[in-house]
């Protein structure tokens, strides 16, 4: 379920910062081998739980940090802080729900928990929890389509 998470929150990010490269290996976000400006994402499953008898709800946190690009500014190194608006507009627009493009998974945001951290220069980190159905999978029951009747019923 996961991967199906991060690409939900993959287009989200792809739609409200089309221009801007995304990063989803916590290996490579920890080494700091990567080129700003950039956003680096994360999910992460927090609980699951019956919803109907074909589905269930899935609680999970998604985190994403986006880092500014350095720029020479009166012969000193200043960051470029990059907006947050273009994220709220979209969520705000979309109700804090939304429906992944490349799977259509959709997202209904808590945005009591929605949360922007600007306190740092070099990055602005955004975290909020999300829930969505998932369906359970059915197993696959061959089908009977033959049927032998008796003829002589007494």
């Amino acid at each position: 379920m996961e991967n199906r998470e991060l690409s939900c929150i993959i287009d989200l990010i792809n739609e409200a910062y089309p221009s801007l490269a995304i990063l989803y290996s916590l290996d490579v976000w920890l080494s700091g081998k990567f080129k700003t400006p950039i956003a680096f994402i994360q999910t992460q499953g927090v609980s699951e739980r019956g919803n109907t008898l074909t589905s269930y709800k899935v609680l999970s946190d998604a985190g994403i940090v986006l880092h500014h690009q350095k720029k020479m500014e009166g012969g000193q190194e200043v960051y470029e802080p990059i907006s947050t608006e273009p994220l709220r507009q979209l969520l705000r627009g979309e109700q804090y729900s939304y429906r992944g493009k490349t799977d259509g998974l959709y997202i209904n945001i808590d945005n009591t928990s929605f949360r922007i951290r600007s306190d740092r220069k070099d990055r602005t980190e955004i975290t909020f929890r999300f829930e969505y159905t998932a369906p359970i999978p059915k197993p696959v029951v061959e089908k009977i389509n033959h049927f032998e009747i008796e003829e002589e019923w007494s």
